[in-house]
């Protein structure tokens, strides 16, 4: 009877010290836990390295992160891919799908490759700015979403086309010249309604070429300038530059 008051005394104190405890033996446990946290924070780290990408005009960002598990291009980065097929913004409508190919391996200037030759991009267009008078060229907007590599691996990417507002179109140059050929010579349509003008007022005795051309010349900027702005056109192959608007993982 006496041993078996014992073992109860002795099983009530354990409790005891155990309820007591109980705060301080969490706190331990919580501590380890973060200790264990961060010291495997601590060897990612120290296994992880910063390697870069190619830059091109006016990329502000070029570094991708490298662990043993995988490559984290950052967000900024600019890439190069290509059409891979023909487009037209005459004929795109809004949801269609746009395929574009890196047509070399995408890789950091330490000779890493990342994604291999032959990985698709694929876009969505969302929306269409078709061409308008005095010059307006057309405009497109594309969402680029989904990653397809060689080997039929899926993925996602955020990106945007790299330009000032994520469009792609001609450049205002182009119009520019296309409104410049309306001027060149007898053949452009102003200076032929110059050269016309300006026979009719030699019949009263003024020089054809000293009135036509100016007055063609002045037509021609007039009507060219007038007219409607350029499509975007590309041939499988063109290439264009996209920019990550969310950091790309890439897993090993």
């Amino acid at each position: 009877m006496k041993t078996t008051l014992k073992k109860f005394s002795a099983l009530l104190l354990v409790a005891s010290f155990i309820s007591m405890n109980t705060p301080l033996l969490s706190a331990y446990a919580e501590e380890t836990a973060n200790q264990n946290e961060i010291k495997a924070v601590s060897q990612i780290q120290m296994k992880s390295k910063i390697e870069h990408l190619e830059t091109y005009k006016k990329t502000e960002i070029n570094t991708v992160n490298i662990t043993d598990k995988k490559a984290t291009i950052a967000q900024g980065n600019v890439i190069k891919i290509a059409f891979a097929q023909s487009f037209s913004t005459k004929t795109a409508k809004v949801g269609d799908k746009v395929t574009f190919v890196l047509k070399e391996d995408l890789k950091t200037e330490e000779a890493r490759v990342l994604l291999p030759a032959g990985t698709k991009i694929i876009a969505t267009v969302q929306e269409v700015i078709p061409t308008k008078v005095w010059n307006r060229n057309a405009q497109v907007l594309l969402s680029l979403g989904e990653i397809i590599l060689p080997d039929g691996t899926t993925g996602n990417i955020s990106a945007k086309v790299h330009s000032k507002n994520a469009m792609l179109k001609r450049s205002a140059w182009a119009a520019t010249g296309k409104a410049a050929l309306w001027t060149v010579g007898l053949f452009g349509v102003g200076a032929g309604i110059g050269a016309a003008i300006g026979a009719a007022a030699s019949a009263v005795g003024t020089g054809c070429l000293a009135i036509g051309m100016p007055v063609g010349g002045g037509l021609g900027v007039i009507i060219g300038s007038a007219s409607k702005g350029l499509n975007y056109n590309a041939k499988a192959g063109k290439t264009i530059y996209i920019e990550l608007t969310q950091d790309l993982d890439i897993c090993y």
